[in-house]
């Protein structure tokens, strides 16, 4: 998924598999990364205690996994993430990471030609 954030919700962009437009962003996983670095992952979500009570974790659609990479600015403001999201525990290889983070270049960087 692409999306942005802003102050009360998380607005999908480009999306597959969630089925839905946007988001609160009290319930957004992508407010919390946001506030990260760089990169989020979450390897499991209902055993992070920042997600486990989430309703998109304990209700449809069951999301277990969650990464993100930010969305950035010329400037450097993060305005979204590019992310991807699973119904299973999974984990991300260094090379995975790498490629969801050019990603996330390429995608600001083709919305700014």
């Amino acid at each position: 998924m692409v999306n942005l954030v802003d102050t009360h919700r998380q607005f999908f962009k480009a999306e597959f598999g969630l089925g839905v437009r946007e988001t609160p962003l009290e319930t957004s996983f992508c407010g919390h990364a946001i506030l990260a670095e760089d990169l989020m992952v979450v390897p499991d979500a209902a055993k992070d205690p920042r997600f486990a009570c989430n309703p998109l974790v304990t209700g449809e659609p069951g999301i277990r996994f969650y990464a993100g990479a930010l969305l950035k600015t010329p400037d450097g403001l993060p305005i979204g993430t590019m992310c991807v999201l699973d119904h299973v525990p999974r984990q991300l290889d260094d090379m995975q990471l790498r490629i969801l983070a050019l990603l996330a270049r390429q995608a600001m960087s083709a919305s700014l030609t």
